[in-house]
């Protein structure tokens, strides 16, 4: 697990960004309180299948990937970078938690064969 969590000086999209430079399907924590989410970015250009960022209104622990609900799913293509970026920002109450798998829905838990590079930017 290769994550970062650092702060953006002066950002308009968000004050902190977080960085897995190995996302997977095991869950890994973004925010521990609420907040407004305002940029993901996901680099699958290693791997030749479509790649899914599951990202979860819930804190550490409370999520089992493959049957807790996400609450956003962004897809990315195979040997792809995808960018989502919201200017108002999508707002989460409790806390912010994601995973990578190779799935869409709420059952896929299925990791990537290779890395896969996520940047999240939250304020």
């Amino acid at each position: 697990m290769a994550i970062s969590l650092g702060t953006i000086a002066g950002a308009y999209i968000g004050t902190t960004l977080v960085e897995d430079t190995d996302a997977n399907a095991t869950e890994e924590d973004a925010a521990s309180s609420g907040g407004n989410l305002y940029q993901v970015y996901i680099d699958n250009t290693a791997n030749s299948g479509q790649v899914y960022l599951k990202l979860y209104e819930a804190a550490s622990g409370s999520v089992t990937v493959g049957s807790t609900h996400p609450s956003f799913v962004f897809p990315c293509p195979a040997s792809s970078t995808r960018q989502f970026n919201f200017a108002d920002g999508l707002p989460f109450a409790t806390a912010l938690s994601f995973a990578c798998v190779t799935s869409p829905g709420t059952d896929g838990n299925t990791d990537p064969s290779s890395d896969v590079i996520v940047r999240i930017s939250y304020g």
